[in-house]
């Protein structure tokens, strides 16, 4: 059987009703916890600081994603990042076919550094804001798990990017059309052309107008009990 292009998109209502409820498990599961220890956890979430602290965070997970394709054997020179908030993401892109052991540590790196490890030294510590940003993460990175937990199971497979931001295509001689996620739709088969990975050069990193605008007013918010104390 000849190799042909699955290209999927991400069933992104699906993912956020799971995303909901992993939320949900992981707050009982911190409550659980601090309630079996003799004192819970320490210092305080100031909402003024916490935005930046957690766009500062998603960034690293996209980076950590950066990271994971590089160790995967991804080339650096193809690795993008971007930030476009009027859609509500921030992603990384891999600009080539990488193999299976590749994609696989790319989608469990943030996951795991900044999510499960990060959680656990929170704990341990009793650090809410290290908690609570772990969470954030756990639950950003729940539909990572689902792609990986997908791929995971196909034999014979590489991965690929596409242009739009939430696509992705696996390339396989497998019949792919049998397997089925709740979290991605099979828009479109065809057969393998190696030229459809043959992308243009794009900005190492593209970060959008009203991004920028928004992360100009972030920076504003976090600053504002220090500008009112000289007022």
């Amino acid at each position: 059987m000849k190799e042909k292009e699955y290209i999927y998109k991400f069933n992104l209502v699906t993912a956020n009703i799971f995303s909901i409820v992993i939320f949900i498990l992981l707050i009982a599961l911190t409550v659980f916890w601090i309630s079996l220890q003799s004192s819970g956890l320490t210092g305080s979430v100031e909402f003024m600081f916490f935005l930046p602290l957690m766009l500062g965070y998603l960034c690293l997970h996209e980076f950590l994603h950066g990271v994971g394709y590089v160790i995967g054997g991804a080339k650096p020179k193809n690795v993008y990042f971007g930030i476009a908030l009027e859609k509500g993401i921030l992603y990384c892109l891999c600009r080539q076919e990488i193999s299976k052991k590749g994609i696989l540590i790319s989608l469990q790196m943030p996951f795991m550094v900044i999510g499960v490890i990060t959680y656990i030294i929170g704990m341990l510590t009793h650090n809410m804001m290290l908690v609570t940003l772990s969470i954030c993460n756990l639950v950003g990175a729940s539909m990572d798990m689902a792609m990986f937990n997908y791929i995971a199971r196909l034999k014979d497979v590489r991965y690929s990017e596409t242009d739009a931001n939430d696509e992705f295509v696996l390339v396989s001689k497998e019949d792919l059309t049998k397997r089925k996620s709740l979290f991605l739709t099979l828009k479109e088969v065809k057969p393998y052309n190696k030229k459809d990975f043959e992308f243009k050069k794009i900005k190492r990193i593209t970060i959008s107008k009203i991004s920028w605008v928004f992360i100009i007013l972030l920076l504003l918010i976090s600053l504002l009990p220090i500008i009112m104390e000289f007022i």
